[in-house]
């Protein structure tokens, strides 16, 4: 990522520029122009609709929402394509993110609280892509995934690879699992939601809080973006156990600005078990997890293991 390039393009003049992180193909660098600080989000071009994050925080911006927005440039546009890579540049929010499971109570309430007011406020901005419909929730899903592992288990046994191998049955043992669930999304809630929503989105200062990364907003069941939350934030969930007591506090937390119905509470943690094992890791890739992912990878397996046993008795416990 080159400078020069920001600076032909925003009325910005850059005086340092550094690498903060590298993920999947996406590079996020701070710079410096002036007395300002920016983050800018170099992507592959294969991310499709990445100007909708600027549109969705200037919307719920100008309706109070504390979110990272993006900026403009001279043109007008909240992103710039070129023939190799696309980039943003977004407002720098002053202050630090938590770990994985280690939310104070307050932050989990503020969490709750803020994820059920832009809910609710986003329901009057416009149709977001659907994720997660009903083709997803559906056995033919998990079989498929489950077929796939099964193969390439085989190939990896073939090619003498048997260290991974106890990680693929996992892997396939919890596709088998999913596979039964009944999960009827004509009953679920589906709204306009962040769709992304784990610790490392907010950005905490002074006991208040800031979301970013709003790219992967969409209509999604709000049921998953709530439990998701929970689940990283909490530390009573470190080993990925989850605790209905505190789920069901963060869930009325939530409910005071936007509702559920008794189905989206009681199916939470089918669809947040079945969405992990299909969008999980493969098995192949967790070596390779940057290290400021790993946590979030080591708790995804503690979290299915946990699931897989108690599914079950953790939705029974869970009430309106």
């Amino acid at each position: 990522m080159d400078s020069h390039l920001i600076e032909s393009n925003y009325d910005l003049k850059v005086s340092d520029m550094r690498l903060l992180e590298e993920h999947f193909g996406t590079e996020i660098y701070l710079i410096e122009a002036g007395a300002q600080k920016y983050i800018v989000k170099a992507m592959p071009l294969y991310f499709e609709n990445v100007e909708n994050e600027g549109f969705i925080t200037e919307y719920l911006s100008g309706r109070s929402h504390k979110v990272a927005r993006l900026i403009k440039s001279r043109d007008g546009s909240y992103v710039i394509r070129t023939p190799k890579f696309q980039f943003t540049v977004q407002e720098y929010i002053e202050g630090k993110t938590l770990p994985v499971n280690s939310a104070p109570k307050w932050f989990l309430e503020k969490s709750a609280e803020f994820l059920g007011k832009t809910t609710r406020d986003l329901q009057n901005y416009g149709t977001l892509s659907l994720r997660f419909g009903r083709d997803f929730f559906a056995a033919d899903t998990a079989i498929r995934k489950k077929q796939q592992y099964v193969s390439e288990l085989e190939q990896a046994k073939e090619s003498g690879n048997r260290k991974i191998a106890p990680i693929w049955e996992e892997q396939i043992r919890h596709l088998e699992r999913i596979s039964e669930f009944k999960i009827d999304t004509d009953k679920l809630t589906y709204a306009n939601s962040h769709g992304d929503f784990p610790i490392g989105q907010v950005i905490v200062k002074d006991y208040d809080i800031t979301v970013i990364d709003w790219s992967s907003a969409c209509r999604l069941p709000v049921c998953l973006d709530v439990i998701t939350s929970y689940v990283f934030a909490s530390p009573n969930c470190g080993e990925g156990a989850v605790d209905a007591e505190g789920l069901n506090g963060y869930i009325q937390a939530y409910m005071r600005h936007f509702p559920l119905r008794e189905y989206d509470i009681k199916a939470m943690p089918y669809v947040l078990y079945f969405w992990h094992c299909v969008c999980n890791y493969r098995p192949d890739e967790l070596a390779g997890i940057a290290e400021n992912y790993r946590p979030i990878a080591l708790l995804v397996q503690k979290l299915l293991n946990w699931l897989y046993v108690h599914v079950e008795e953790l939705s029974e416990a869970l009430e309106l």
